[in-house]
């Protein structure tokens, strides 16, 4: 029997009939010699499903066989193949039905069996004993993977239980059908899924053992202690250029792409919430650079990020500032400070800054912590201690509560290979850390680039990621080095697309904000 399709809309739903069941069993000269139907079509069939997805009949679209008898085993049933490839949406939920459009009552028996396999691992199985005329079984529901995934369906009369006669020159009629529905997930969830769901391999560093997922470029921190479980910890991305890109500070979210986005780096997942860093820097500033009239210790800056003069441009809050005050958050021009002793320079960030009120709405508000360090020669996992920590210079706050930052030291060090990059922070020029390290093009650059962790011995110095790569050289914080925004997503923001790749980044799911461009 022939293939038959039905019509069908596709925008977020499909249906399409993957095969027409025709069982017509006879008796002939054998006890069990049950024909069914014989097929003449056994090519290949590809049919595409708008964008998302193609149906693959593997051979063909009929089952072929011209015998159906009692079977001690399934695989010997009859037998039709499929897959479904999910080419780019993150999330395709589906089901499989088997719909019965009429049914002799002899077969509704649980001797006549159907089972269904995916990648030759069963997953759904039942009889007929209860099935009626016009009745649909749901086979099988859940979500597919981007990529192929391969099923099977069997059709059989189970001969390990006593045989039924009256089920000769009987019939059932119907048809497996596969609908999908695109479904937003939301970002930190699929981060998750595929770590959890890769391959492990554990690599050692400072005496840590940790579990990293070299199929995705993940990793788990263990919170940087070995007394954490293994899989424990925030889930992070590492390695020379892991597929971490997104799409973000759009001016289109309904058309999200390299002209109407800026291209961010997944940094990873921490306390349910998705953190991201720009993939470039936005210019170089100073840190802060005020000096002892207008509030420093001294005349070299002031280590404190709840004041600092980077925080206020970064965060929205100070537009009554005469000079730099929110005008990143706000798309803004003016002067920002630069230099020692409360020096200015021009600023233009109508290109650069937060676009819209739209990208706003999706950072949200996280408490950042402030603990410092003094000594550069310190490992990944004791710097995170320390950042969580209470070690400050004197008056100094361990905790701030806002929108935008930068990125910590303990970032930059596990975004490295642990497994070859196994050197302190102070020495990560080193070639194995520099070149499996995909945050090292953006910060560590000839202009340097800004951490948010202070100098716990100074007042006026903060982390940095000097041009050769290594960590916490720590400087005057009236110096410019660069700066690559920081901020976390909310745990609940999904993506629609993407695969995370340069070429591919995810795509957030966002509803645009009415004005942002003159329109809904």
């Amino acid at each position: 029997m022939k293939e038959k399709v039905l019509n069908f809309i596709h925008s977020k739903n499909f249906i399409i009939v993957l095969i027409i069941l025709l069982l017509l069993l006879v008796v002939v000269t054998a006890t069990y010699a049950w024909f069914t139907w014989s097929s003449t079509e056994n090519t290949s069939v590809t049919m595409s499903i708008g964008k998302a997805s193609d149906v693959v009949f593997k051979t063909g679209n009929d089952i072929s066989t011209n015998n159906l008898s009692p079977v001690f085993n399934y695989t010997d049933g009859e037998k039709t193949s499929f897959s479904i490839i999910n080419r780019e949406v993150i999330s395709l939920e589906f089901t499989i039905n088997l719909n019965i459009t009429s049914i002799s009552d002899e077969l509704k028996s649980d001797k006549l069996m159907a089972i269904l396999l995916i990648d030759n691992r069963p997953v759904s199985v039942g009889d007929f004993s209860t099935v009626t005329n016009n009745s649909t079984i749901v086979m099988l529901r859940g979500f597919l993977p981007i990529g192929t995934t391969n099923f099977t369906f069997y059709l059989f009369i189970d001969g390990n239980k006593e045989n039924d006669l009256n089920m000769m020159n009987k019939s059932i009629v119907g048809n497996i059908t596969v609908s999908a529905e695109e479904i937003a997930v939301p970002l930190a969830r699929h981060i998750t899924k595929l770590y959890t769901s890769a391959e492990k391999t554990t690599v050692t560093n400072n005496s840590i053992t940790y579990n990293t997922a070299p199929s995705v470029g993940l990793m788990n921190d263990r919170l940087g202690s070995s007394s954490t479980d293994i899989d424990g910890g925030n889930i992070r991305y590492y390695g020379a250029s892991p597929n971490n890109y997104i799409y973000f500070n759009c001016s289109d979210y309904s058309n999200q792409s390299s002209s109407t986005c800026e291209t961010w780096r997944i940094i990873g997942v921490f306390d349910g919430k998705v953190k991201i860093m720009r993939n470039s820097i936005i210019e170089s500033y100073a840190w802060d650079n005020k000096d002892t009239t207008t509030g420093a210790e001294n005349d070299y800056g002031k280590n404190d990020w709840t004041d600092a003069r980077l925080m206020k441009l970064l965060n929205p809050g100070y537009e009554s500032e005469t000079t730099g005050g929110s005008l990143y958050y706000n798309s803004g021009s003016g002067s920002c400070y630069k230099g020692q002793n409360n020096a200015t320079t021009t600023c233009d960030f109508t290109s650069t800054g937060i676009k819209n009120d739209t990208t706003r709405n999706l950072i949200s508000d996280t408490l950042y912590y402030l603990g410092g360090w003094d000594a550069p020669q310190i490992y990944s996992d004791q710097i995170y201690g320390y950042e969580r920590g209470t070690t400050v210079y004197s008056g100094r706050l361990t905790t701030w509560t806002g929108k935008i930052a930068l990125p910590y030291p303990s970032d930059y060090g596990y975004a490295a290979d642990l497994g070859s990059c196994t050197v302190q922070l102070g020495s990560y020029s080193n070639s194995a850390c520099t070149s499996a390290n995909w945050m090292k093009p953006i910060l560590g650059t000839s202009s340097w680039g800004w951490l948010l962790t202070p100098d716990s011995a100074y007042s006026d110095y903060a982390w940095c990621v000097i041009s050769s790569g290594n960590v916490g050289y720590s400087d005057n914080t009236f110096n410019a080095y660069g700066v690559a925004p920081v901020l976390y997503l909310d745990s609940e923001q999904e993506i629609e697309s993407g695969t995370g790749t340069n070429s591919d980044p995810y795509r957030l799911s966002v509803m645009q904000v009415i004005g942002d461009r003159g329109e809904v």
